[in-house]
């Protein structure tokens, strides 16, 4: 009895560090994603073009307004990116933050000096 209470603890010892690894193994949400925002002029629907290299986070925003690049981490399950757009020759920087659950994302925008909205994002097939 005791060699089998101390080959299940080897096996337990020796198998944590990879249960470890996998929890904290950050998501990956490179690839095209469909974002949806409620503005007060209505619903938006933006695509969101991620490229994440380890927890780099790059790529931009097509929307009815044109393209907008952006730059950000992933760590684990949290986002966070800024995305900086040209109002008119006036720099309006949004600060994107959000959770990953699978292929949903979902999360707020602080648009520098006017609030914040909230965001949906649903990744593309």
């Amino acid at each position: 009895m005791k060699k089998l209470a101390l080959l299940v603890l080897g096996v337990a010892l020796v198998a944590a560090p990879a249960f470890a690894q996998n929890a904290t193994k950050p998501a990956n949400i490179t690839g095209a994603w469909e974002m949806t925002v409620e503005t007060p002029q209505g619903t938006m629907v933006i695509t969101a073009n991620y490229k994440q290299d380890g927890e780099t986070l790059t790529g931009n925003h097509v929307s009815e307004m044109g393209e907008a690049a952006l730059k950000g981490t992933v760590k684990g399950n949290d986002v966070q990116y800024t995305l900086t757009l040209d109002m008119g020759g006036q720099q309006m920087a949004i600060v994107h933050k959000a959770k990953i659950e699978g292929d949903t994302m979902t999360g707020s925008a602080d648009i520098e000096g006017m609030g914040s909205i909230t965001f949906k994002c649903k990744r593309k097939p």
